[in-house]
């Protein structure tokens, strides 16, 4: 403290009797000189040469006996140091002001935070100085924490991180909605909890109402940006499917399939449509209509992939005139050559699921071993219907060395859980049976599962392995599947045809095999376009398959080679006729430079070292360059890619090569985001598999 104001302490102190710093630092001195040494009131009345008053209890001594001892400076110094301990000071500055006197008193006091003034008089105290201390300490901490937090952008530059209510309600959305989480799942007192304490004290509850809202809101705002996205690609491709909810209410969902500027394949979800009715055609047909025209798509669909159910192939019949607006109305309708082109052109637009296929092909040989697969199904119910049981077979396996597990029933509608109800099965062949014969007891005097059942199960396990490989593959999402069925259907035919001297097959085989033929004898032609648009094999290796096709199944497919050729270039000058006049509209300032003939000869052949074009080239005037070799032909006549690589990426191959191949590469972008199957659209609503985003 300030020397004036010290100096004012003192003269107070020793107005009231007390030990100034200077005095003395003896305090029972001092209160011995003040109030006697019988601690009784000094007699102020009395004068100070008066004699001492009889001793004893009661006597009141002179103020003249023992003399009062001079304050000392370090007594002084002691009250200040208790007074200035207080732990304001630690968090304050004290501000001072001079008096007209020339003495400095304390007045306020500065915050070391916020730079906050308050009033800090001598006469105050710091009682309210101790609680802004107490906020304000909590406001710095909390303001440190903020500011740790930091983001890093798109180049790399770091900035602070601010907690923003509009993102976290969006992402709340969100989550809901991803999670199918109810409504109300915003305004959860435990979530609130959590979200504070383990990721940002900021964040308030939000109720079902505002949820509602903005659920509503962020759904008009992807809706506005999808359609927005659909608008700028050539093409979309369908699915369609029925999905049934837990309230029992049936709705068609339709997801729009697409390749974007960047060559990349992406899936949307684009409606979600309530059929209250029949499930019949015309109810499909209309609510895909529907879902067609509020996007604006009618004139952009190039596939629609249903399953193979009838009511689906009605549905079809009806939208087939609505989607030919895409390859362009033909000039004479009635003529037969334009008629076989409209059939064609029909067999595109419509695909059938092929994951749909290869369950009706093995659910047709799985109806031959049903007694088989019962006695499975039975000893797994009698496994899981007792706690007690599942306790004992779990003991039982720890005791012969294998980890214990429990064992799902398949269901009788996907042959998939079948297959995979056998693959868990066949690794406790040695417990599995033997627990049960052990308490299930005999059946007609045999144990419900024998060796013989194992030896089947392990067969049939191992013969399905192949379909079920096939259906994963072909369910994929996020790369092209067109380009893998004919591989797939080749596999499959082989492997049928592989396994028919098997005595343990030879009854499954038969119906399978009628099935396969059934559905993929006659080969779809969008299958067969999608392998040839594939680098790597084009018409030769096409037909290559064909052959070992032919040798599997026995059927003869020289007819069906020259169908697809011409079929192909059928296509493709649509194509030209729909696009060629992007292309033909660039000139082309060719001069007699033997570089910029050899450009042009890369990109369409022959054709750019031929005399005619040397000559349209050579034109003084700017000139449009018209190939007399179509890009078709070029490609088909170059040699393959050699990359066999399983990394190798088909859209990536097109992307780099669309200027050379300009019109065939819009048509390769198109039969590549074509799905060969519904799987995927039927995972949207599945929480356990995969989900479209």
């Amino acid at each position: 403290m300030d020397d004036m104001e010290e100096y004012t302490v003192k003269d107070d102190l020793r107005v009231c009797g007390l030990p100034a710093d200077d005095d003395d630092d003896d305090l029972t001195a001092g209160a011995e000189a003040l109030f006697g040494s019988s601690v009784a009131p000094i007699n102020v009345d009395a004068p100070d040469d008066a004699d001492a008053g009889a001793g004893g209890d009661g006597v009141v001594a002179s103020a003249t006996q023992t003399p009062a001892s001079t304050p000392t400076a370090s007594t002084t110094n002691n009250i200040l140091l208790k007074r200035a301990r207080s732990g304001a000071w630690n968090e304050f500055e004290p501000i001072f002001e001079t008096l007209p006197s020339g003495k400095q008193v304390r007045i306020a006091a500065k915050c070391h935070h916020y730079n906050h003034v308050l009033s800090a008089r001598s006469a105050s105290g710091t009682g309210h100085l101790l609680r802004h201390q107490t906020q304000c300490v909590k406001k710095a901490k909390h303001a440190a924490l903020v500011q740790s937090c930091i983001q890093f952008n798109g180049d790399g530059s770091v900035t602070g991180w601010q907690y923003k209510p509009d993102v976290a309600r969006r992402e709340l959305c969100r989550l809901i909605s991803r999670l199918d989480l109810p409504l109300g799942f915003g305004y959860e007192e435990a979530f609130e909890e959590y979200i504070q304490c383990a990721h940002n004290p900021c964040f308030s509850r939000v109720s079902r109402q505002t949820t509602t809202r903005d659920l509503e809101k962020y759904f008009l705002e992807r809706r506005t940006t999808l359609i927005d996205s659909l608008h700028s690609v050539t093409s979309v491709c369908l699915t369609s499917d029925i999905w049934s909810g837990n309230a029992k209410e049936d709705y068609l969902n339709v997801v729009a399939h697409f390749i974007s500027a960047d060559w990349e394949l992406e899936q949307r979800v684009i409606g979600l449509r309530l059929i209250d009715c029949s499930h019949n055609g015309v109810n499909i047909a209309e609510r895909v209509e529907s879902v067609v025209h509020e996007f604006d798509l009618t004139d952009k669909i190039f596939v629609v992939t249903f399953d193979n159910a009838s009511s689906n192939s009605r549905a079809m019949s009806k939208l087939i005139p609505m989607f030919v607006g895409y390859f362009g109305p033909d000039p004479t309708p009635l003529d037969n050559v334009n008629r076989e082109n409209d059939n064609a052109l029909r067999g595109l637009l419509h695909q059938r699921c092929a994951c749909h296929i290869i369950n009706l092909i093995v659910k047709s040989g799985l109806k031959r071993i049903k007694s088989y697969l019962e006695a499975f199904r039975t000893a797994i119910s009698y496994l899981n219907s007792s706690n007690q049981r599942i306790g004992e077979f779990h003991n039982y396996c720890i005791v012969k060395g294998v980890k214990p597990r429990k064992f799902g029933l398949d269901m009788d509608v996907r042959w998939n859980s079948t297959y995979l109800m056998l693959k868990h099965l066949i690794p406790y062949k040695g417990t599995f049976p033997t627990f049960i014969a052990a308490n299930y007891g005999l059946v007609n005097g045999e144990p419900l599962l024998s060796e013989g059942h194992c030896a089947v199960a392990k067969k049939i396990m191992e013969f399905l392995g192949i379909f079920y490989e096939s259906t994963v593959a072909l369910s994929g999402v996020y790369y092209p599947t067109s380009p893998l069925i004919l591989h797939h259907i080749l596999e499959i035919a082989c492997h049928l045809h592989a396994r028919e001297t098997d005595p343990l097959l030879m009854s499954i085989l038969t119906p399978m095999k009628l099935k396969f033929l059934k559905y993929w004898q006659n080969i779809p032609l969008l299958y067969s376009f999608a392998f040839v648009l594939d680098p790597r094999a084009k018409m030769r290796g096409f037909h290559n398959v064909l052959q070992l096709l032919s040798q599997a199944v026995g059927v003869d497919y020289s007819n069906y080679f020259t169908e697809v050729r011409a079929e192909l270039y059928k296509l493709y000058n649509k194509y030209e006729n729909k696009y060629g006049a992007v292309r033909l509209q660039r000139p082309s300032n060719i001069s007699g430079s033997s570089g910029k003939k050899n450009a042009w000869g890369k990109i369409y052949g022959a054709a750019g070292t031929s005399p005619s074009s040397t000559a349209l080239a050579s034109t003084s005037s700017p000139a449009v360059f018209v190939p007399l070799v179509s890009e078709l032909a070029s490609y088909l006549d170059s040699d393959i890619v050699t990359c066999f690589d399983d990394d190798f990426d088909i859209l990536i191959w097109w992307h780099e090569h669309k200027l050379t191949y300009h019109i065939l590469s819009i048509l390769a972008k198109d039969v590549m985001s074509v799905p060969v199957s519904t799987v995927s659209l039927e995972s949207c609503f599945s929480l356990t598999g995969r989900v479209i985003e």
